[in-house]
C-alpha cells in the first residue's frame, strides 16, 4: 500500500474535495485511502477551515443558511475568525449613531448588529470590538489597549435582549465607576454595507486542495505520487506564515469569464478536472447562485508530458431547495461539456489570484 499524499503514514480515510462545512452531497466523488486521518482531519482540516469561515463563503453560508455536518464546531465568522484568519467583518450605517456598526447575517438577507464596544479617540475612526459571552474584562481591556485611542474615549454599547445580561455585566466589570455609555437593544436603522476579509496562504491553498483531489477522484490512472504533482503537493502541505504572491500565483488563476451556467433558481458549487495536451487542471467556482456568483478559480496541477489527448470532468454539487433529506445536502451530478461555459475554460482570460499591490 501506498503512503499518504502528505505524509509517510499509511492512508485510511475518505476525503471529500468539497469541505464538509458546504454539506454533504449524493454521489458526491471522494478521495478513499490517499490521505492518512491525521492530514486529513488536521493539516488538510484547517485549510477547509479557513476556506469556508473566513472569506465569501463564510458570508454565503449564512446568506443560504448552509450548515456542516453535524459534529463540526458551530462557529459565527462574524465574531471570529478560523485557522488563522480573520473574522468577517460587515459594516454598515447606523442612523441613530451617525457611524458605521458591525452587523452579521442571521438567515436570509436578514441582518442584526453584533454585540458590541463602539469606540472613538479624541480624533479618527470609530473602532469596534465584537463581545462575546465568553469574553474577559481582562481580553477587552487588552482589546482596547491596542487601539491605542487617546482619552476621552466615545463609547457606545451596543446589545439585544438576549445578550444585555453578560453584555452590561462585561462593561461594568472593566469601568465599575464610569456610567453606562449609550445603549441601544436591538437594530434600527442601516444604509449601505461593506463585507471585510482578511485570509491567509491557507485560504488559497484549499482551493488547490479542491482542485487536486477531485482531478484525482476523476482521474483514476494518477494516484497523485506521480513527480508532476509534487510541486502542488508540496504548495497544498507547507505551512508557511507569509502570503508569497509569486507562488500563489503560479497554481492560482481567477477565471474572468464565470463557467458555471447561469442559475435558474439552484445554488451549487461547480468542481472540473481537465487535461489539455499534458497540463493538469482544475476549475473550482465555489458559489453559483441566483442573485450572482463567486469567482471561479483556476488551479494548475502539473504537467504531464506523456499526455496528449483533451479530457475534462465535472460535477455541479446542487442544494435541495427546501433544506437537508437525512443527511445529505443535495446532489452532485456530473455535468458534460455542453453544461459548461467552455469559453470560460480559456486560459488566456485567467488573471493573477493574488495581488500585493
Amino acid at each position: 500500500m501506498e503512503h499518504c499524499l502528505y505524509c509517510d503514514q499509511v492512508p485510511r480515510s475518505e476525503e471529500h474535495p468539497l469541505p464538509a462545512a458546504l454539506g454533504e452531497f449524493r454521489d458526491g466523488p471522494t478521495l478513499v485511502n490517499r490521505i492518512c486521518k491525521v492530514c486529513n482531519e488536521r493539516r488538510i482540516g484547517l485549510l477547509d477551515e479557513q476556506f469556508v469561515r473566513c472569506g465569501p463563503v463564510a458570508v454565503l453560508r449564512k446568506r443560504f443558511e448552509i450548515q456542516g455536518r453535524r459534529h463540526h464546531d458551530k462557529v459565527n465568522p462574524f465574531y471570529r475568525g478560523s485557522a488563522g484568519g480573520h473574522r468577517v467583518e460587515f459594516l454598515a450605517w447606523d442612523e441613530s449613531f451617525q457611524c458605521d456598526v458591525l452587523m452579521e447575517l442571521v438567515g436570509g438577507n436578514q441582518g442584526r448588529q453584533l454585540t458590541q464596544l463602539i469606540l472613538r479617540g479624541q480624533s479618527g475612526p470609530h473602532r469596534h470590538i465584537p463581545l462575546t459571552a465568553s469574553m474577559t474584562p481582562k481580553a477587552l481591556r487588552a482589546q482596547i489597549a491596542a487601539l491605542q485611542l487617546a482619552a476621552p474615549l466615545e463609547l457606545h454599547l451596543i446589545y439585544d435582549p438576549s445578550t444585555e445580561h453578560w453584555a452590561v455585566d462585561l462593561f461594568r466589570e472593566l469601568w465599575p465607576d464610569q456610567q453606562l455609555p449609550e445603549t441601544t437593544v436591538g437594530a434600527t436603522g442601516f444604509k449601505g454595507g461593506v463585507v471585510q476579509f482578511q485570509t491567509t496562504n491557507r485560504y488559497f491553498r484549499a482551493i488547490a486542495k479542491v482542485g487536486f483531489h477531485y482531478f484525482l477522484t476523476q482521474f483514476s490512472e494518477y494516484s497523485g505520487h506521480e513527480p508532476t504533482f509534487d510541486a502542488i503537493r508540496d504548495f497544498i502541505i507547507s505551512d508557511v506564515k507569509e502570503l508569497i504572491p509569486n507562488r500563489i500565483n503560479h497554481f492560482i488563476g481567477i477565471h474572468q469569464i464565470p463557467i458555471a451556467p447561469p442559475s435558474t433558481g439552484f445554488v451549487g458549487h461547480l468542481v472540473c478536472a481537465e487535461v489539455r495536451e499534458g497540463a493538469c487542471l482544475a476549475h473550482f467556482e465555489p458559489f453559483v447562485t441566483p442573485n450572482g456568483r463567486m469567482q471561479a478559480f483556476l488551479v494548475r496541477l502539473g504537467v504531464d508530458p506523456t499526455r496528449k489527448d483533451f479530457a475534462t470532468r465535472s460535477h455541479m454539487h446542487l442544494y435541495y431547495g427546501q433544506g437537508k433529506i437525512g443527511r445529505y445536502s443535495g446532489d452532485a451530478l456530473r455535468f458534460d461539456l455542453q453544461h459548461i461555459n467552455i469559453g470560460g475554460l480559456h486560459l488566456d482570460s485567467v488573471a493573477p489570484a493574488f495581488n500585493d499591490g
